[in-house]
């Protein structure tokens, strides 16, 4: 939100800055085009001074212009990296777990869920990657999982980080089918890597939630059914 309105606030100095030069070519013009004018205007030393003030001005105001358009394109850049400090990962790049919320709230003003589903993605071996092969291992074996998890669900639906070793995925229309597509995606993904990088081998534990089988009434009902029942299991 508060981008949006540098944003706006950025057309609003550039609308200013447009009129501005019209105005300058205009004025211009009109001088050019009438000599008298342009005559009586050098051959008085007042009317040449209000037009030298004026003209100054006009300079003076493009500056200004100019100098907010740079402010604001630095603010601009600045709002940019504190929403990705505050709502993306930096180790994967995706949604950390305020970007999950905010989605969890828009999610939470849908009406109809019937046929979302979720599925929550657990790094089973992480804190023994850490231990055995060191943090700098542990960080590149959940980058990695990261990146093959955000290439499987891309065109499902909205993918996150949920906590360190949890990945979320929602997908608003879901079917039973549409879900094992995803899942024989990612089985896929994390075997062809298993193949490649074998040590350490990449294992996750995947559960997933169908609203169309639970008919649960809202979002939040789906989501923490989903937890409780992975966290238990």
């Amino acid at each position: 939100m508060k981008t949006d309105r540098y944003h706006n606030f950025k057309l609003f100095k550039l609308i200013q800055l447009i009129l501005l030069v019209l105005f300058g070519i205009a004025f211009f013009c009109y001088l050019n085009l009438d000599p008298v004018l342009s005559n009586n205007i050098y051959s008085n030393k007042n009317l040449l001074t209000i037009c030298v003030f004026l003209w100054a001005f006009m300079l003076y105001s493009a500056i200004c212009l100019i100098a907010d358009f740079s402010q604001l394109q630095k603010e601009i850049v600045n709002a940019h990296k504190l929403n990705q400090q505050a709502y993306l990962d930096s180790l994967t790049g995706l949604p950390n777990r305020n970007g999950c919320d905010v989605m969890f709230g828009k999610y939470t003003l849908k009406h109809d869920i019937g046929n979302m589903g979720c599925a929550l993605i657990a790094l089973t071996r992480i804190d023994e990657i850490n231990y055995s092969y060191g943090r700098a291992t542990g960080d590149k074996y959940i980058h990695d999982f990261a990146t093959l998890f955000e290439v499987a669900a891309s065109g499902y639906g909205f993918a996150g980080r949920n906590s360190g070793n949890e990945f979320l995925l929602v997908i608003e229309n879901c079917p039973a089918e549409k879900m094992q597509e995803f899942i024989n995606k990612l089985e896929a993904a994390v075997n062809n890597y298993n193949k490649e990088q074998p040590d350490p081998l990449m294992d996750v534990k995947l559960g997933y939630i169908l609203n169309e089988q639970e008919g649960l009434g809202d979002f939040p009902s789906l989501i923490s059914t989903l937890y409780s029942r992975e966290r238990q299991g």
